[in-house]
């Protein structure tokens, strides 16, 4: 179990990192990378939170799909759920232009609003496992 809970702390504080990255897009108008580094912040601590509990390999690209699994034996996770399915839109179309529809590329389609928004969520969601991890 030790060796679990420090695989689990090791992959917060990527989840962190990838916080801040998020958080120094933003700064540049960079708001399509913002959008998927909170993705990429949410997906990180939650696999963060599965690996503390225990849990030895998990294959989940999906928020939404990860907070489902966490809620089933942690209920606060579950009054997330619905932000959660904001992110996973991030996943995919902010990196590859052919996820998008027309002649444009991520870095011309995405605005601060949903990059502010991505980042309170991811704000929310790695609170909220540090919490738990952590207990703070």
């Amino acid at each position: 179990m030790k060796r679990a809970k420090e695989n689990g702390l090791r992959w917060l504080r990527q989840a962190e990192h990838n916080f801040q990255v998020a958080k120094k897009h933003i700064k540049d108008n960079d708001f399509s990378d913002v959008c998927f580094m909170a993705e990429q912040t949410a997906q990180v601590a939650l696999k963060a939170f599965l690996y503390f509990k225990g849990e030895r390999f998990v294959n989940v690209h999906s928020v939404t799909e990860l907070i489902k699994r966490i809620g089933e034996s942690s209920e606060n996770f579950i009054a997330l759920l619905e932000m959660a399915t904001k992110l996973d839109q991030y996943y995919i179309p902010t990196r590859y232009p052919d996820a998008l529809a027309g002649n444009v590329i991520p870095a011309e389609v995405y605005k601060r609003e949903q990059a502010k928004e991505a980042i309170e969520i991811a704000q929310k969601i790695l609170d909220l496992v540090k919490t738990k991890m952590r207990g703070k």
